[in-house]
């Protein structure tokens, strides 16, 4: 035995040196490469629209195409000449995806007005204004306060030689061009809850209008969604201004958020509990006891035979976000977030023992799986990991440097793949005892096997809060606050750590940002016996220190059924 695993253990050196030849060889190879202009969204009338050429640069022996069947395109030479079928009916949206090889694909949104539905003609000619932005953020989030108030401006290029006015319009059929373009599913805001002036005006001689003020009252907005305020700037009939077709749109995204100085996350035993149970959980007045979930845990994973890191999901995992709109968007839309937790699988694989390039790579892979099951963000905890294969690209040497820096490019990749805020959070154990600066990977210059060079980035700008162990709280360190830290990390089934209503009162007025709860279930449905009792007694005493507020006892309950299989239906039960 002895010798087949000395024999084994060279043979997977010698595989993994091939491999990282392999790799190396392949990086000597000629990039492929694909640029398309020009590549902003086009936009055809109903009818009557002249062909657009777009030139394809790629230096791909063959380039490829796809486009909705309403658009009519044909490949010329180096260019792709397309048109749109006339349209009888509602508005239509789509995309044109131009691939050449293994080059990041070009994506062009292409849309049709509405039979009849067409924006009037912009005079040929004349002063050309845009429409700014003149808030920086365009996601504006609501919380004790539901009122706030956003900017906007219309500008020309050189000064006027007379007052130019242009009027200021709620463009609530641009929302489904809007939400494809973005891959979002924002709703339209009220209109009659957005106020603001009907026209702007450039004063002669001014290259600017002031901003004009659009007043925002979100007090009827649900929790967990997104509401968009299209605004379209339009030239005045008769006018001899031409708003720029490019920049006539000026659009604000609103979220509420809860405005709890106090917050309660969960880590849920999928393989024990149905995340519905959390519903059950009410204050007084109204609003859920836990702001957020997390789900633990998926996995990550090493595949030898394809030499890459990959997501694994369990069974219990898998059917929650293969169900997501069942057991994961009923929370959300309650205010409740939900994070994807993430831990290591008996492997190479860890969270805290990927090589800068490794981070990148495997952050992009979770992003899209955070995007695709539309959840919050992700929780790290480092446990249950083998040895890191050195020599190997995916890995570096276990240390919290390597979970910092994983923990930035998942902000990263999040942030670019989801429409939606997202958050990184982790517990504090193994290798994840302090975080650290980091620098992001730049996939322009740096090279698989070496270390990111990128912008630096603070801890606090890529962390969001962090949990102790069981009786324990976590404290600040780096450029961390209060706010980022948990005063107590309860284990409901174990009966670890404790709480009462003076001491929550105590840890909310020291500063504390989180409670942490772990093992939680009601129902006893799964292999964790119904641990309500102790659960609900310290939910309780947390209600009233936190929020002054009785907690409602619940008065049903959600079961799992077995492997990979959840009861949607509620239970009615008396505790």
């Amino acid at each position: 035995m002895k010798i087949n695993k000395y024999f084994k253990g060279i043979a997977t050196f010698a595989l993994a040196v091939l491999s990282f030849a392999s790799c190396e060889k392949e990086e000597k190879k000629e990039i492929d490469t694909l640029s398309v202009e020009p590549k902003s969204a086009i936009v055809f009338k109903a009818s009557g629209n002249e062909d657009v050429a777009l030139a394809v640069t790629t230096n791909v022996s063959e380039w490829k195409f796809t486009a909705p069947e309403w658009v009519k395109a044909v490949k010329s030479g180096s260019k792709l000449v397309v048109n749109a079928s006339d349209n009888k009916g509602d508005e239509r949206v789509g995309r044109i995806t131009i691939t050449a090889g293994a080059a990041e694909p070009v994506k062009i949104s292409v849309t049709q007005l509405a039979a009849g539905g067409e924006e009037p003609e912009q005079p040929q000619g004349g002063v050309v204004v845009t429409f700014n932005q003149a808030t920086e953020q365009d996601v504006i989030y609501l919380g004790t306060e539901t009122a706030a108030t956003v900017k906007a401006n219309i500008s020309v290029a050189e000064a006027a030689s007379k007052d130019i006015t242009v009027d200021v319009v709620f463009d609530e059929g641009y929302l489904s061009e809007f939400n494809y373009n973005q891959g979002a599913e924002y709703l339209l805001f009220p209109k009659d809850k957005a106020t603001y002036s009907a026209t702007l005006t450039i004063k002669k001689g001014q290259t600017k209008s002031d901003d004009m003020e659009i007043k925002i009252d979100g007090s009827t907005l649900g929790f967990g969604s997104g509401y968009l305020i299209p605004l379209r700037a339009a030239a005045q009939e008769g006018s001899e201004v031409t708003v720029d077709r490019k920049n006539n749109r000026v659009n604000y995204v609103v979220m509420r958020q809860n405005p709890r100085t106090i917050k309660n996350v969960v880590y849920l035993e999928v393989n024990d509990c149905n995340p519905l149970n959390v519903l059950e959980y009410e204050l007084a007045d109204g609003t859920p006891f836990f702001d957020a979930v997390i789900l633990f845990a998926a996995n990550i994973n090493y595949n030898s035979t394809e030499d890459r890191v990959y997501l694994h999901n369990n069974p219990n995992v898998q059917a929650l976000l293969d169900e997501s709109d069942v057991y994961i968007q009923p929370l959300r839309k309650k205010g409740i977030k939900v994070y994807l937790g993430l831990l290591g699988n008996h492997d190479a694989a860890g969270v805290c023992q990927l090589s800068d390039w490794g981070c990148y790579e495997w952050a992009k892979e979770v992003a899209q799986a955070v995007k695709d099951y539309k959840l919050d963000g992700v929780s790290l905890d480092d446990e249950y990991s083998g040895g890191p294969m050195i020599g190997n690209p995916w890995f570096t040497n276990t240390s919290g440097k390597a979970g910092s820096q994983l923990m930035l490019e998942l902000k990263r990749a999040m942030k670019e793949a989801c429409y939606w805020p997202t958050e990184v959070s982790y517990f504090v154990w193994g290798s994840l005892n302090t975080v650290s600066e980091c620098k992001a990977w730049n996939p322009d210059v740096d090279q698989k096997g070496g270390n990111a060079t990128g912008e630096s980035y603070k801890p606090s700008t890529f962390v969001d809060f962090y949990v102790a162990n069981y009786g324990g709280r976590s404290y600040p360190h780096a450029d961390f606050s209060m706010k980022n830290c948990s005063c107590m990390s309860l284990e409901c089934n174990l009966g670890r750590g404790s709480i009462s209503e003076d001491r929550a009162r105590a840890w909310k007025e020291e500063g504390f940002g989180w409670c942490m709860w772990f093992a939680f279930d009601p129902s006893g449905s799964g292999s964790v016996p119904s641990n309500f009792g102790r659960s609900f007694a310290w939910m309780q005493e947390a209600a009233r220190g936190f929020y002054g507020q009785e907690l409602k006892k619940p008065t049903g309950v959600y079961n799992k059924i077995g492997e990979g299989e959840y009861d949607p239906e509620r239970h009615d039960k008396q505790f």
